[in-house]
């Protein structure tokens, strides 16, 4: 049987002054737990004619056109299931893409940005964290979550509760959410930090980084399952 291949939308890096080139990222982390876990890795690429992306992870006011779209749509019909990863920005592209998978209801999974991609991709958004106390930029930092019962994360996990990191600058608020995603974990102090699409096959999306946990079972659970639902 052939592997399902699976595309990781690339993410936008800012350039520094040092650097010559603008660069598109993935995390070889997160390729490394596809081939791990059965599946063939492939990057997805924005196709606007531009080297300037939006510099923030706050709003991307790009408008595309119907042959940038088109073009984004290709690539995603090529693969069996979707990665949109986290990053210090967020690009329309993106969103776009989210909003397509989830459309042809493929399989997705949306880590930290990669979350809130999903959530504007339905409708709604993330918002600024202003005291900043979230965005812990520790590889060892763990915190409590909360995971609810009856959710793909609690069946993968089994257990109410689970330590994870927390390295990010924007935040969802229950009530951004409610009503367009079931939550699957909250921080302690009541944020969400999961989400799924019960309607869909499988859609995922979590506000921690799974791929820097890999001393744990569960990254390994979640892309396993994720595979799975790709073939």
């Amino acid at each position: 049987m052939k592997k399902p291949i699976i595309g990781i939308i690339g993410k936008v890096e800012p350039q520094n002054e040092m650097d010559y080139w603008h660069r598109i990222d993935e995390n070889d982390e997160i390729r490394y737990l596809i081939v791990k876990n059965g599946g063939t890795a492939i990057m997805l690429l924005p196709t606007e004619p531009t080297l300037k992306f939006n510099d923030n992870d706050i709003h991307d006011d790009t408008v595309l056109t119907e042959e940038e779209k088109e073009e984004l749509y290709r690539q995603l019909y090529l693969c069996d299931g979707f990665v949109l990863q986290g990053g210090f920005y967020s690009a329309q592209y993106e969103i776009e893409m989210a909003k397509k998978i989830i459309e042809m209801d493929k399989p997705l999974i949306g880590i930290c940005a990669g979350f809130n991609n999903i959530l504007r991709a339905i409708g709604t958004d993330v918002v600024l964290d202003e005291t900043n106390k979230h965005n812990i930029y520790k590889r060892d930092y763990r915190h409590k979550v909360e995971i609810v019962e009856n959710t793909k994360i609690y069946d993968l996990l089994g257990t109410k509760e689970y330590s994870v990191n927390s390295i990010h600058a924007m935040i969802a608020p229950k009530e951004n959410v409610e009503g367009y995603a079931t939550i699957s974990a909250y921080s302690e102090d009541g944020l969400v930090e999961g989400i799924e699409l019960d309607d869909k096959k499988f859609v995922v999306g979590l506000k921690w980084h799974p791929e820097l946990m890999l001393e744990d079972e569960f990254p390994d659970r979640l892309f396993k399952e994720f595979i799975e639902n790709c073939k």
